[in-house]
């Protein structure tokens, strides 16, 4: 059934309010005065497909998502967003997180459209007390993480990608879209149709990728232990609260063990079997170590002193320099590590492929316009072969 003017101007409405956007600033966007907004919005004044087309790109939904009669993914972000306590939850936070929720969405109704399964979560869940306080915290995130190691068969060495590997335990990952500067490193949660979902904000000035996998190892110790429904994740020194602490342990010791570490310096020379410390430490070792674990600076240089390998004085003398200009004069080149899901865009390509959604849906899906997907499939050699008995169908035909 087809909405009413009143039923639409309330949908804007909810979407705005519930993305904290104000009228002004919506009609900042648009390029349309204030008054205009608050017409359509009253259902004084009906909305053209023009207008309902910017809304919906500012609003981050499908223009069907604002005619549906049951907005999707409004609930779940909602419940992210009231996690949150530090008053970050800005409107462009908001749109991401939906938009974190509907793309995981989108991978289930792919998933199911095209009748495939998503791998099963072969992630262990472990039991584990609430940490008594902070030492029993890095203690017990220290013992999740060597346990864990264990279970995969990883033993010293450095993990290739923190992110593929989650992907392989059958969590769902993914960017989280337009959060450039927002202060956000990570989302998770889980539902009994989606299972464990990890969001992870990559930022343009984390180049190395090293933040978003600790991020990511951050996210997969909730998985392990399931000790909290959901979390929007940002990473701050001093970190407090136990479970936190006990998660930022685990990354750390999941993607630096101590004794790959010590291994590593070992082997370059650096710590001699008499010492329990590095002696000495330039920023070249420390940017080559980077990328031999793929980590950032800030997380290599908090484990390497936690571990005792540095001291407080040497970790401070060692975070001013500018990583970029000692790895271009060292001929550093970092790896690519720029892996954040590639599951939504594949289904969405072979469901276009066989026509069971539209283009329009598909680029959106893949995060492109129409012309810059259709010049990415040219260059992929898709193309679509459609039956005729088979039109697009679904929730994931919206576009």
């Amino acid at each position: 059934m087809a909405l009413s003017r009143d039923q639409i101007a309330g949908r804007l409405r909810q979407f705005r309010e519930s993305l904290g956007f104000t009228q002004a600033a919506v009609a900042a966007e648009l390029g349309v005065h204030r008054p205009t907004v608050s017409e359509i919005e009253a259902g004084r004044r009906a909305v053209t497909a023009e207008e309902l087309y910017r809304f919906a790109r500012l609003y981050s939904v499908a223009v069907s998502e604002i005619l549906a009669e049951v907005p999707a993914g409004a609930a779940e972000a909602a419940e992210l967003l009231a996690m949150r306590s530090d008053g970050a939850a800005t409107p462009g936070v908001r749109v991401a997180l939906k938009a974190f929720v509907d793309d995981r969405k989108a991978e289930f109704e792919l998933e199911q459209l095209l009748g495939l399964a998503h791998p099963i979560s072969a992630a262990i869940r472990r039991d584990a007390p609430k940490p008594r306080d902070r030492t029993d915290a890095v203690k017990q995130g220290e013992a999740l993480a060597n346990m864990e190691r264990h279970q995969l068969g990883l033993g010293e060495a450095p993990i290739t990608s923190i992110l593929h590997l989650i992907a392989r335990q059958g969590v769902r990952i993914g960017p989280i879209r337009a959060l450039e500067a927002e202060h956000i490193d990570g989302v998770y949660f889980e539902s009994a149709d989606l299972g464990p979902c990890v969001g992870v904000n990559w930022r343009g000035g984390d180049w190395t990728g090293g933040r978003a996998a600790f991020t990511a190892a951050h996210e997969y110790a909730h998985v392990i232990l399931r000790d909290t429904a959901r979390e929007v994740f940002v990473l701050a020194p001093g970190e407090r609260d136990v479970q936190e602490v006990r998660a930022n342990a685990f990354a750390a010791a999941f993607l630096m063990p101590r004794e790959g570490l010590q291994a590593y310096f070992s082997e370059k020379g650096l710590l001699r079997d008499n010492e329990k410390a590095l002696p000495h430490l330039t920023p070249a070792e420390v940017v080559r170590a980077m990328d031999h674990f793929g980590v950032s600076r800030s997380a290599l240089l908090f484990r390497l002193r936690n571990v005792g390998l540095i001291s407080p004085e040497t970790a401070a003398a060692l975070s001013a320099f500018v990583v970029a200009n000692v790895a271009n004069a060292a001929g550093i080149v970092f790896r690519e590590r720029r892996y954040v899901g590639t599951r939504l865009p594949e289904l969405a390509i072979h469901a276009w492929r066989q026509g069971s959604i539209t283009t329009g849906r598909a680029a959106d899906l893949c995060g492109m316009d129409l012309e810059g997907f259709m010049d990415v499939m040219r260059q992929l050699g898709e193309q679509q072969v459609l039956d005729d008995d088979a039109p697009p169908v679904g929730a994931s035909a919206k576009g």
